[in-house]
């Protein structure tokens, strides 16, 4: 076969050098004549025959002149072309060869693919034609979009772009085709790297931009997997779209692809929807300009010259920057969606022979030299002129630095360092970046656009941190302090790049946060904006050591920037304008709710002993924030009550039962263990005030000297237990000793519950607990002896008195609750029926009170968690896992406290039964809030429950999910199938790979991508943009601060109907003060005839003139 092929090579050969040279001919298709001629190179190769073995002459070309051959051709200019035609043209035919071909698979073009290919391909790779074909996507899994109103051939393109084709063919097909290993291993070997080598070269010095540009797409779209084997990504390459974000952002996007082209084949439906989104943020001015230079489809696939020289000719000379002498439109060479000049078969496919870092040293795989590559892209973002080849570096480069395993060697460690360093330098105030582009495009400028993208760049590089030294770290986060002087769009994406940097920057951000904070403060506006801001100062005040250093000042403003967001809502509220800045309500909603929360983390983050003196300032911001209105509104009230709370405390917000409740309570259980007393067994008396927001009950008990005083308020339920000294402390010996009260405090410390493992062996455990129950049995018993039993003497006269007046011990002591309420009280000042209130229905207040305390004193959430085993794509798989790997063990044991569900009584269960749901969950809780994690591999799989309802019924009716993805598959937002399709965090490898998923290696699972998936209509909330890359280390931080943020927004987006109601989403604590405001106004209206009767004046005690003129009594600090 050979002697046949040979010379049919060595006359295309001979063709392709007179087309080169200019030589008339028939070229409509020589695209197929340089493919053919990639093949030839690629066969020889593989036959084993050297350079040496090879009879050159003009008629029979060596591998090594075929190679050096199409290398100087892909390097020189393109012939007829000048600088404007290199430009305007490519348009038109850079990205119209994508429809051509039925053989296309997705995204790639086919223009070489012939019959005569096929029957080359087939007859000389005879051995190899069942594997190339397995790597190939099937026709009928992609649609071809036409394009409208074209019906005609695309023209025959440039021999530079052509010969490049042929080169990006041989690597293609010497990296990724599969084969057996060649004898001629090195020889092979050694054409590959000097193919790459052209490539690099090509990259940055070839005369053609289109050259350049076409080089760009194919390396930009290399990958390695998680063993550092290095592959071509064709589908998966862009899955969070933030490619198509980017470029909409310097308004690349098609505007036919933004309005009416349809929708390209997508993984899922998140991904058309964030494709969507990111179309959606052009301006409609642009998305206008755009589309009156394409009236006929498609501009990225059917742009005509006359179209192109119809949109040069409407704009004047003034729009243009650096444009010279001419006046003419910068049109674009490159546009989303792309379609490529190459084509690759072997597309998704690893390769068997190259990597691109070898852990086990230099004896292992033959590694890819990617670091030139690297090297190049260098070149380019120091000193390049092309507006095209910029744009794309910036707009493609951070996501192929996401995939973290194609850039780990030490040479390439060197090359992101001043990658690193000359970025943060060009961006700088008063940098050098990008100012050699010789010519910008309409509209764009350099400062919005071209730093802009920067920082995306930059925000990837932060899990590149071991590459850095301390100064670079510096540095990485003082750029992000200064994109906060910039954009919109650069502003959030610097937020989210300090909120990352927050957990894997600590240093850095210590020694910057307060500059940080002094500009988020400047920079409070719409809700789109402070969502994300609120989401960084919430990450910093989880993290103690990050503001240990801070002083008033820092306080205040991390507090002012709250409250200012407050004071901007209530005003657009109260305007009620249909021109109001608010572009999604339950966004609104989320973060007024989220503006509250977060005094409350900063305020608990204060040191005890320091919170009154930020009193006052919070006190009069909040007020401020109420301006206009009558009276403050639920959330400022509850907040108040709040502040009332943990200013002088840090005391629960729900009290315990404790030892000593059981021993001076329920003395009265009996000794079979039957239960409990019945509250009139011991309680002597008992009485309830209405005191403004609150409800106190005081009980005197049954034990002489014992009361109990319970207050529940919006924001807490409180409980004292005491004795009053004024009784006296009566021995053994006395008249109706007290036997109980001083052994209950010896014991009132000690508890029976225990933190222990839950594997932990139980010896001795049980034995343990029952000494303790029949201890305090015994001295229950002992306190409830026949009093007739004891040995009593008179009352007048068996005593000899000492120390104490004989009045205390001969009368009857009495304790009204009265009594100690009035001992507390301020009287006679601002009391009278108006301000206090007595209860005196005892059946009416328990009925409200065991209401009230069902109310949950605190925030709850629920979230479940998914792990999805390698080749997991169906619900009933993912959900009857019963065990993770490694990595995914270690992040539960992160994100929360693993409790034992059964008896839990503080902890919120999500509706978890232990009979039912495994004995075990992993939950987090603070002051503010608990999160209860219902977690898949943790529920039993019962063998009758073919379909997991049981843990479905949990998981199912979650709105946020955790998804820890190892398949190997992008994750598919309705995976589930449940109505309750809001957010998914999705936690998984940055790079592919299946076999790794178990693996324990601290290298494949140094650091993870999460991505946050959301329901259509969802506004962007989470602090972590497209994706972020997390380390090991930090990612159950992170994901729980996440979890708790989405869980939030989703409850608020589900509340308002998908954000299509204007509706008042309500807190557990202002639920609580309604309750207590609804019943006081029942017992007011209740008792006013009685009032009227008993001659009293209801009197307002609070000034009507302003809402700050209540600050004088708002601010308790003054008077405790």
């Amino acid at each position: 076969m050979p002697d046949y092929r040979r010379p049919l090579a060595n006359l295309v050969f001979g063709f392709c050098r007179r087309v080169v040279a200019g030589e008339p001919g028939d070229t409509d298709y020589c695209d197929i004549v340089w493919k053919i001629l990639a093949d030839e190179v690629v066969l020889r190769i593989f036959e084993g025959r050297s350079d040496k073995e090879e009879a050159e002459s003009d008629h029979n070309p060596s591998v090594e002149t075929i190679v050096a051959f199409l290398a100087e051709c892909a390097e020189a200019i393109e012939p007829g072309a000048n600088d404007d035609d290199d430009e305007a043209e490519l348009v038109g035919t850079f990205e119209s060869h994508g429809p051509s071909s039925p053989h296309t698979a997705p995204h790639i073009s086919s223009s070489f693919s012939s019959p005569l290919i096929s029957r080359v391909q087939s007859d000389v790779h005879p051995d190899t034609g069942s594997s190339r074909s397995q790597s190939l996507h099937p026709s009928e899994d992609f649609t071809e979009h036409p394009i409208p109103g074209s019906s005609r051939m695309p023209p025959s393109r440039s021999y530079p772009i052509q010969a490049l084709s042929a080169l990006i063919s041989i690597f293609s097909q010497l990296c990724f085709t599969p084969h057996t290993p060649p004898s001629n291993f090195d020889y092979v070997l050694a054409y590959i790297l000097r193919v790459f080598e052209n490539l690099t070269f090509l990259l940055v010095k070839a005369k053609s931009v289109r050259v350049r540009l076409a080089t760009l797409q194919f390396l930009m779209r290399l990958r390695a997997d998680r063993d550092h084997r290095l592959y071509f990504s064709d589908t998966g390459y862009d899955p969070e779209g933030q490619v198509a974000s980017l470029s909409a952002l310097i308004n690349l996007v098609s505007p036919s692809d933004v309005v009416d082209a349809p929708p390209p084949p997508t993984l899922d439906a998140v991904s058309e929807l964030r494709k969507a989104r990111a179309r959606a943020r052009i301006p409609p001015s642009e998305r206008e300009m755009m589309t009156s230079r394409d009236r006929g489809g498609r501009l990225s696939q059917s742009f005509s010259r006359n179209a192109t020289s119809r949109s040069r000719s409407r704009v004047s000379r003034s729009a243009l920057a650096g444009s010279g002498p001419r006046a003419r439109t910068r049109v674009a060479m490159w546009r989303v969606p792309e379609q490529l000049l190459f084509s690759v078969d072997t597309v998704d496919t690893t390769s068997e022979i190259l990597g691109t870092y070898d852990p086990s040293g230099p004896d292992g795989v033959v590694v890819l030299p990617i670091s030139e590559y690297l090297f190049a892209l260098l070149t380019i973002l120091e000193s390049e002129k092309s507006w095209d080849i910029m744009s794309y570096v910036l707009c493609h480069f951070p996501v192929q630095l996401a995939n973290k395993h194609l850039f780990c060697g030490p040479k390439s460690r060197i090359v992101i360092s001043k990658i690193l360093n000359m970025l943060c330098l060009g961006v700088l105030e008063g940098g050098s970046f990008a100012r050699s582009i010789e010519r910008w495009p309409f509209s764009i400028k350099l400062r919005d656009a071209m730093h802009g993208l920067v920082y995306h760049t930059l925000s990837v590089l932060v899990s590149y941190k071991r590459y850095f030294d301390i100064k670079q770290r510096h540095l990485l986060v003082e750029v992000f302090l200064g994109g906060l002087s910039g954009q919109s769009a650069t502003i959030i994406c610097c937020l989210n790049a300090l909120s990352i940097s927050a957990f894997e920057l600590q240093p850095s951000i210590i020694r910057y946060l307060s500059d940080i904070l002094e500009k988020l403060f400047k920079i409070m506006s719409n809700p789109d904006m402070t969502v994300h801001i609120l989401s960084f100062l919430s990450i910093v005040g989880s993290h103690p050591p990050l503001y240990s250093n801070f002083v008033e000042k820092d306080y205040k403003i991390v507090f002012g920037v709250a409250l200012q967001y407050l004071q901007h809502h209530n005003r657009m509220t109260r305007t009620d304008s249909p021109d109001s800045p608010m572009s999604s309500w339950a966004l609104s909603q989320h973060v007024r709710i989220m503006s509250y929360h977060l005094v409350y983390v900063w305020f608990l983050a204060v040191k005890l002993p320091d919170r009154p003196k930020y009193l006052g300032y919070i006190t009069k911001q909040l007020l401020l924030a109420n301006e206009g209105n009558e009276q403050v509104d639920d959330l400022t009230e509850v907040c108040f009550d709040w502040l009332a709370r943990y200013t002088y405390a840090s005391a629960d917000p729900r009290p315990a039962n404790s030892l000593l409740q059981d021993i001076v309570i329920n003395h009265g259980s009996d000794s079979e263990g039957n239960g409990a007393p019945s509250l009139a067994d011991t309680v002597a008396s008992e009485k309830t005030w209405l005191l403004g927001n609150s409800v106190v009950t005081i009980r005197t008990l049954r034990k002489l000297g014992w009361i109990e005083i319970l207050s529940r308020r919006p924001s807490g339920y409180t409980k004292f237990l005491g004795r009053l000294e004024n009784v006296p402390l009566v021995g053994p010996g006395d008249v109706d000793p007290d036997m109980l009260t001083i052994p209950a405090v010896f014991l009132m410390d000690r508890d029976f519950s225990q933190a222990c493992r839950p594997d932990a062996h139980a010896d001795g455990t049980e034995e343990d607990r029952e000494e303790q129950r029949r201890l305090v049995q015994d001295l229950l018993e002992q306190s409830e002896n026949n009093p007739e039993d004891l040995n009593r003497p008179d009352s007048i006269s068996g005593y000899v008195w000492s120390r104490t007046a004989p009045s205390q011990r001969r009368k009857d002591v009495a304790i009204d609750p009265s009594f100690f309420a009035l001992q507390l009280s301020s009287y006679p000042n601002r009391l009278g029926p108006s301000n206090v209130r007595i209860l005196v229905d005892s059946a009416v207040v328990l009925k409200f009170t065991a209401n009230l305390d069902r109310m949950p004193v605190i925030d709850t959430h629920k979230v479940g968690i998914m792990y999805v085993a390698p080749g997991q794509t169906t619900e009933g798989e993912i959900l009857r896992n019963t065990h993770g790997s490694p990595a995914y063990t270690n992040f539960l044991e992160g994100i929360g406290r693993l409790i034992n569900l059964r008896g839990q009584i503080d902890v919120y269960a999500g509706g978890l039964d232990p009979d039912e749901d495994g004995e075990y969950a992993y939950a987090w809780w603070d002051d503010i809030g608990q999160i209860l994690y219902h977690t898949a591999t943790m529920m039993p799989s019962h063998p009758h429950d073919d379909h997991s309802t049981f843990k479905k019924r949990h998981i199912g009716n979650d709105f946020v999910r955790i998804v820890w993805n190892d398949s190997g598959i992008p994750y598919r937002f309705d995976t589930l199938a449940t109505q309750f399709q809001f957010v998914n965090i999705v936690i998984e490898p940055h790079s592919v790979g299946h076999i790794s998923a178990y693996s324990s290696s601290f290298h494949e699972t140094e650091y993870f991508k999460v991505t946050v998936q959301r329901a259509e209509g969802m506004i962007e909330f989470a602090p972590v943009g497209h994706y972020k890359l997390v380390s090991a280390e930090n990612l159950p931080l992170l994901v729980r601060q996440l979890s708790l943020l989405a869980d939030w927004f989703a409850y608020v987006f589900s509340r308002t109907d998908g954000d299509t109601q204007r509706v008042e989403v309500r807190t557990n604590w202002q639920e609580r003060l309604s309750a207590i405001r609804r019943f006081k106004d029942q017992q007011m209206k209740a008792n006013a005839i009685d009032q009227k009767e008993n001659g009293h004046e209801s009197v307002d005690m609070e000034s009507k003139d302003s809402i700050l003129a209540q600050q004088a009594f708002r601010d308790f600090t003054s008077s405790f």
